[in-house]
């Protein structure tokens, strides 16, 4: 039997083979990425365009631009820019 390589994360730990960071790093990253979000949330402002976010009901903590695809035609306001911006606080 051939000795067993272990996969090692940036910090050192040990991960999985099918991943690029160990869970304490990866659970830190998506901390960091949730607590963006949040602080974005609060302003109630899409940092795109400047337009105002919206809740998207399918998922608790999801939050959208107004302007996030079609929405913008079905509220009247075809003059608006269409914005992508999405984020996800984690709640």
């Amino acid at each position: 039997m051939g000795t067993r390589v272990m996969s090692r994360c940036e910090c050192g730990r040990v991960k999985s083979k099918w991943t690029d960071k160990c869970k304490a790093c990866s659970q830190a990253r998506l901390d960091k990425c949730h607590a963006e979000a949040q602080a974005i949330v609060i302003t109630g402002r899409c940092p795109k365009c400047s337009d105002k976010l919206e809740r998207n009901l399918a998922l608790s903590g999801w939050w959208q631009c107004a302007n996030y695809g079609n929405r913008r035609l079905r509220n009247g306001r075809a003059d608006n820019p269409d914005c992508s911006f999405q984020t996800f606080t984690g709640e």
